[in-house]
C-alpha cells in the first residue's frame, strides 16, 4: 500500500526543508505494515526563493515537483496534485 501526500506551497523559502525532512522521517504504519509514501510538492507559483530550493534541493528527493505558473491558491494547489498522484491512499 502507497500514501500520496501532496504538500501545497507558496513562499516557504524558510521552512521547506525542515517540511520535507519532517514528512519523510515520520513512519506510517497500518497494523504492522509499514506503509509507502509518495511526496508530490506543488509550488503555487512562489514569489521567493522556494522554486530555486525546490530545483535544486527538494527535486532529487521526493517523487514529483509540479509548479503553477500563475497562483491558484491551495485547492488549486491540491487539485494539481490529484491529478499525478499514484499512491492507493491521499
Amino acid at each position: 500500500m502507497k500514501l500520496s501526500i501532496i504538500i501545497p506551497v507558496y513562499n516557504e523559502e524558510k521552512t521547506i526543508h525542515s517540511i520535507i525532512q519532517t514528512v519523510k522521517s515520520v513512519e506510517i504504519k497500518i497494523g504492522d505494515q509499514l506503509i509507502e509514501k509518495e511526496i508530490i510538492v506543488v509550488d503555487d507559483c512562489s514569489k521567493d526563493r522556494t522554486r530555486e530550493i525546490l530545483k535544486n534541493d527538494i527535486e532529487p528527493i521526493v517523487d514529483k515537483v509540479l509548479y503553477h505558473e500563475v497562483n491558484q491558491g491551495k485547492g488549486g494547489a491540491i487539485h494539481t496534485g490529484l491529478n499525478y498522484f499514484n499512491g492507493d491512499l491521499v
